[in-house]
């Protein structure tokens, strides 16, 4: 049977290919948005295209991984994304909405079939710090995204872009076929009946633990994808940096959210205390996108680099943490049930904030002060998660 580290590696892989997928056109939007002659601000709606099928998807992502397998069910995820990422290189609005929606479909599967395999093959005293360590896949995606996508859509065109995500797909299909057998033979273990309609959502809802946190990670989610979404071409309509340049902060902020993934999965084990290390990153989200709304071009360049490292540490920092609480309030047997439910939140979150983001710059006319909404949002977040800890102190153990 494979050793943890092997499936930790091969899920933390699967979650950067996704991550890869659903990062990619934001990244790129300045150069999509001319070649298909409309405003970059549309990004907003493109993600929460992608993320509303995903939280559709995170319904069914929990049997999807009692009927067919982790394996497997990582195998399909990825499959779809690269369907997705096919459709991307359409130059057209109808193409790139369709490969939204396959992306979509294979980012709903992902966190259950990892979350299964994880609970399954570590063990639980290292829950939060292999949990932390595979969700570094969505800011390492991120940053090879960030850093390569802007540099090759300027140089060669957008469509090759894509290619590089296309061939790492193949590579994990392939590498991951090798133990689907192994990592599959509990497939139809459990009593389908017990997943009822809606996938894990009122499972996570009947219990107060999860409800609590889900709520919270919704809003965290929200943020999280607006800083991802909005921050290069904040910076390349306000901030006057260029397209390449500002993929480079981009790939800070992602640079900032891996590295502290481990961090904060490492501190929540020895405090023992996942909801600890939630406020502590909810206080550091607050106080780093209000410097990011009064962010000023003239500032100097090491301030801004610290800056948006910063905010990578929390906005992006925190759902390996999330995830691994979520796996631990978990009934037996059920941790890809609950990873899809609370999933569920987390997409809901990702599908509500970019969409809200956009509509409110429409009516503002300024990205800065737009972020002062993303700051407003994560003081909500404060408040649930201090009720969360006066109203269940029990759950923080």
């Amino acid at each position: 049977m494979p050793g943890p580290w092997v499936v930790v590696t091969v899920a933390t892989f699967a979650q950067m290919i996704v991550a890869m997928s659903n990062i990619l056109l934001p990244t790129i939007a300045p150069k999509l948005a001319e070649s298909l002659g409309v405003s970059p601000i549309l990004i907003g709606y493109q993600v929460s295209l992608t993320f509303g099928v995903a939280t559709l998807a995170t319904m069914f992502g929990g049997k999807a991984v009692l009927r067919f397998g982790a394996a497997r069910t990582t195998q399909l995820a990825i499959l779809s994304c690269g369907a997705g990422l096919a459709l991307f290189a359409f130059p057209y609005i109808g193409a790139i909405a369709l490969g939204s929606a396959f992306v979509g479909v294979g980012m709903g599967m992902i966190n259950p079939a990892a979350a299964h395999m994880l609970v399954t093959y570590t063990p639980p005293a290292r829950r939060n710090i292999m949990f932390s360590i595979k969700q570094t896949g969505v800011p390492v995606g991120g940053v090879i995204t960030a850093l390569t996508a802007p540099a090759i859509a300027v140089h060669f065109g957008f469509r090759w872009s894509l290619v590089m995500v296309g061939v790492m797909i193949v590579v994990l299909i392939v590498a991951t076929q090798r133990y689907r057998e192994r990592w599959d033979h509990d497939r139809g273990g459990v009593d389908p009946g017990r997943t009822a309609a809606f996938g894990g959502v009122p499972l996570v809802w009947r219990e107060p633990g999860l409800r609590w946190i889900s709520l919270v990670a919704m809003i965290y989610s929200g943020i999280q994808r607006c800083v991802l979404s909005f921050t290069v071409v904040y910076l390349v309509a306000e901030g006057q940096f260029g397209l390449v340049e500002a993929g480079v902060m981009l790939s800070v902020v992602q640079v900032g959210g891996s590295a502290s993934r481990v961090c904060w999965g490492w501190l929540a084990d020895r405090l023992g205390s996942s909801l600890s290390v939630l406020l502590i990153i909810c206080v550091i989200t607050i106080s780093s996108t209000l410097a990011l709304a009064f962010f000023q071009a003239e500032w100097h360049k090491p301030l801004i680099y610290i800056l948006f490292f910063i905010i990578g540490t929390a906005a992006v920092g925190w759902n390996g943490v999330f995830h691994a609480e979520a796996a631990r309030l978990s009934p037996p047997g059920m941790a890809s049930v609950v990873a899809a439910g609370t999933t569920f939140f987390v997409f809901a979150g990702v599908l509500i904030g970019p969409a809200a983001f956009a509509a409110a710059y429409g009516g503002i006319g300024s990205y800065s002060r737009t972020f002062l909404l993303v700051t407003l949002s994560a003081v909500v977040a404060l408040a649930l998660l201090l009720l969360a800890r006066r109203e269940a102190p029990s759950r923080d153990q």
